[in-house]
This record gives structure tokens, sequence and C-alpha cells, in this order.
């Protein structure tokens, strides 16, 4: 059965869209913004740096649950890791918009090293692990290249044989 690359990407990206409004709503739901009757810029600001706060464990967790999927599942291990990374700007967004400018700090702080760390262990680690296992494809290449060659050449060789037939 062939793979729908393209099909996979726009699900992949929905998924991700989908998880920050479910994130996004849950957290208005259960924590909503506080009403202007009062007057009170600073009731505002601080709602908006605990709603940064609580996004960003939510992306946090998010983008560790993608981690965890295994390989067959990565439509879903992207979908999440995007709806992770949404939430995390969602979450760098509602922070920024805050006036406490030392907490603002901090919480972005975080957020960059979460995102670094996620990056790291989702795109660096697999592939050095692969290249340090001096892991080869029946192409007899190491990592991800060998195995786009072999395809190409599976591809190519489905081709002749239908040219052929």
């Amino acid at each position: 059965m062939r793979t729908n690359t393209a099909l996979q990407v726009i699900f992949a990206f929905f998924l991700g869209l989908v998880v920050v409004a479910f994130v996004g709503i849950g957290v208005n739901t259960f924590y909503p913004e506080p009403s202007y009757v009062d007057g009170r810029p600073e009731q505002f600001a601080s709602w908006q740096l605990t709603t940064g706060v609580i996004l960003l464990i939510c992306a946090t967790l998010i983008l560790a649950v993608s981690l965890f999927l295994p390989e067959s599942q990565g439509v879903l291990s992207n979908g999440l890791l995007l709806g992770g990374v949404f939430t995390m700007v969602y979450a760098v967004g509602m922070t920024v918009s805050a006036n406490a400018s030392v907490l603002r700090f901090v919480v972005v702080a975080i957020a960059l090293a979460v995102t670094i760390a996620i990056g790291y262990l989702k795109f660096v680690r697999g592939r050095a692990a692969a290249a340090a296992a001096g892991a080869t494809t029946p192409a007899g290449l190491p990592g991800e290249f060998g195995e786009r060659l072999a395809a190409v050449e599976r591809k190519l060789d489905a081709l002749g044989r239908a040219l052929q037939g």
C-alpha cells in the first residue's frame, strides 16, 4: 500500500491546530478571564501570566507525549509535536502581553529551554544514535540518505517492470 505523504502532512498540521484549540478552550473554560467590571489592569496582567504558565505546562506535556509515541505512529507524533509547538507559541504570546517583566522573562526562558530540549530529543538524538551505531541500509549507505536512495531504487525498478509489461 502506497502512503500518501501530502495527506499525512495535512492531517498532522490539522491535528496540531485541533490540539492547540483544545488546550486553549480548556484553559479558558477552567481558568476564565477576569471581568473588566473591577477596572484593575493588574488583575488582568496576573491572569495573563498565570494562563501563560498553564499553557507552557500543557505544551511541555504534549511535546513530551509526542516523543514517546513509536515510529510507526509518526503522523500522530508529528501532529502532537505541532500541537505542542503551537501551544508553546500561544503560551509565549500570552506571557509576553503580561506586564510582569521578570516573571515574563522566566516563562519565556523556560519555553526556550523546553523547545531546545524537545527539538534535540526529537531530531538530533535519533540521528546521532544511528550514525554512532554505523547503521546502514540496503543501499549500503548510512542513515536516512541510504533509506531514501533504497526507496527511489525500488520505485525505479517497479516503474521499469511496469513499462516492460
